[in-house]
């Protein structure tokens, strides 16, 4: 898959992500409780979807980068190339920065792109998630 059809598809899993990284937050609430030893997996689980979010934004191509130009594409590649390559040296403090706020304003951004193309992207999105068992807030 190429061109527009496949920067939509990367944009519907980006918000996939975000949505499973904002239950996480749902769920954990604070920092404090995301550090608990007893939640350790949803840290590595976070990790994983943030790494997903960068390998999917390195694959966008220019022109959908380009009518995202706000979202800082590079610091999410780097942040995923980051989790990715050093292992042991994440910063938790990062990882509840994307879990608490990030997901949600790069959701909220790629839906608009989404909405524009398809108004039943909603729709489709909450279907996806429910049959992965996640319940999500809604953007």
């Amino acid at each position: 898959m190429r061109g527009k059809q496949a920067d939509l598809h990367r944009l519907f899993h980006m918000v996939k992500y975000c949505r499973k990284l904002q239950a996480v937050g749902d769920t954990i609430q604070t920092y404090e409780n995301f550090i608990d030893a007893k939640n350790y997996r949803l840290v590595d689980v976070s990790a994983f979807y943030i790494g997903q979010l960068g390998e999917l934004a390195r694959g966008l191509s220019d022109e959908i980068k380009s009518t995202l130009s706000d979202i800082p594409w590079k610091r999410i590649v780097d942040m995923r190339n980051r989790l990715i390559h050093h292992y042991g040296e994440r910063s938790t403090k990062m990882i509840w920065q994307v879990v608490s706020e990030d997901a949600t304003l790069l959701a909220a951004r790629c839906l608009e792109v989404l909405r524009s193309e398809n108004p039943d992207i909603d729709a489709e999105l909450n279907e996806e998630l429910a049959e992965e068992g996640v319940i999500t807030t809604e953007v």
